[in-house]
């Protein structure tokens, strides 16, 4: 509809068991390095502000999946269990849950006689020839396991014991240690982690059958969306309305509950939000209202899933959808007193000449420059340009309102 000269670069639409050796997938969770027949996690722990949830990678088997090596029938269920801490706090232990989870039998990390031992794993006298069941491996104690700390397997006995008389099962992971753990069947236990795993960070121990009674991991998504632009930073002029689209993942069964979209003016989603609407589930589309953006500023979409009787919460992550409003200015536009067949200026702002301008006819991105523009106008348009005093600034995604200037004028056409 609108043809923009060569200082215009047109935008989208615009023309112009039993086996040993592992058969495990790319793992999906690389908390866990390979251990045994699993080339990552089997399971993910998720601790975030919204609460616990556990997430499987139906790629990865049993780590210890080696039946004659274990001495074993039926199917293996040794877990390879990841921990990510999305929390703002070290995280210093887990309880866990889930039949016969503590009830170890000697075929734990370092001695699942089923693969690839990790790299840790080693006696107390410091041989790392690592790998048999019931072998005399583990990693060392951590700092803050009490000493002469030992778990009450039938094989413990034979364990050998460490400097500070501690006897490890195998089944600890390189950072943490078992307590709490409840009588027979072992359905029960705490998990503690020494050092506690750092916000943002991961750690890895197993268990001797999958961890349960926790709500299943849901992923949730969201774009942001103008008119035809679309991605993770838009860059609007003022009363545009902008609109949030959201993509629900993982989970279990159908998925109920609610999609709630809210708008904040701070870069931390938090205090006061602007209400944007909610989606029930199940719906095709989880969207919100379609937002005016009156007053300038950098706004953050946060969506956020209520999460159901066996699915849990999750939201998007703040950042990952930012719209910016500029401040009006005088960047260079001509006067629009008289008609005119086709616009043309060289931008600044103040005494700086522009580097970086997009273009906007009647509320429609039609492109962008590197400061000179030449719109051709056809009947009556309202032309608005956000201009930047900073080189390639919307291919950086630069969010600071303050690093931009709006204008608007409306012309018409010659006849």
């Amino acid at each position: 509809m609108y043809r923009l000269t060569r200082w215009l670069v047109c935008l989208g639409v615009v023309v112009c068991g039993g086996v040993f050796a592992s058969t495990a997938a790319a793992a999906e969770f690389g908390q866990c390095p390979a251990v045994g027949a699993d080339t990552g996690c089997q399971y993910l722990i998720t601790v975030g502000p919204l609460g616990v949830s556990l997430a499987t990678d139906p790629s990865q088997p049993s780590y210890a999946n080696n039946l004659v090596g274990t001495n074993e029938t039926g199917s293996p269920t040794d877990a390879l269990v990841g921990v990510q801490n999305n929390t703002t706090a070290p995280l210093t232990s887990l309880n866990v849950t889930g039949p016969i989870t503590f009830e170890f039998d000697g075929d734990g990390i370092c001695d699942n006689a089923s693969g690839v031992v990790p790299k840790g794993c080693q006696t107390p006298s410091g041989s790392t020839a690592c790998g048999t069941d019931r072998g005399p491996c583990s990693f060392p104690p951590p700092p803050g396991e009490p000493a002469n700390y030992s778990e009450f397997e039938d094989y413990a006995a034979s364990m050998p014991t460490w400097s500070n008389g501690d006897v490890q099962n195998g089944y600890e992971g390189p950072t943490s240690w078992f307590s709490n753990v409840g009588p027979s069947p072992n359905n029960t236990g705490t998990v503690n982690f020494s050092p506690g795993v750092s916000p943002g960070g991961s750690t890895y121990f197993s268990l001797e059958a999958a961890p349960s009674q926790l709500p299943i991991t849901t992923w949730l998504t969201a774009t942001d969306a103008a008119g035809t632009m679309h991605g993770a930073v838009l860059y609007v002029p003022k009363g545009t309305h902008v609109q949030s689209t959201a993509d629900l993942t993982g989970g279990y069964g159908h998925l109920t509950g609610s999609v709630a979209f809210r708008l904040f003016k701070n870069n931390t989603c938090s205090g006061g939000s602007i209400a944007a609407g909610t989606s029930t589930l199940p719906s095709s589309t989880l969207e919100s209202t379609s937002m005016p953006m009156g007053v300038p500023g950098t706004y953050n979409w946060q969506a956020e899933y209520s999460g159901d009787m066996t699915n849990a919460p999750s939201e998007t992550v703040c950042g990952d959808q930012t719209v910016v409003v500029p401040k009006g200015a005088n960047v260079g536009l001509p006067s629009n007193h008289r008609c005119v067949s086709r616009l043309t200026a060289r931008l600044h702002i103040g005494k700086v000449h522009a580097r970086a301008v997009e273009v906007f006819a009647n509320g429609k991105l039609v492109g962008h420059s590197s400061g000179k523009i030449s719109v051709r106008i056809h009947k009556r348009e309202q032309i608005t340009v956000i201009a930047s005093a900073t080189r390639s600034a919307f291919g950086r995604k630069l969010t600071n309102a303050n690093l931009f200037r709006q204008q608007s004028r409306t012309y018409r056409a010659c006849r």
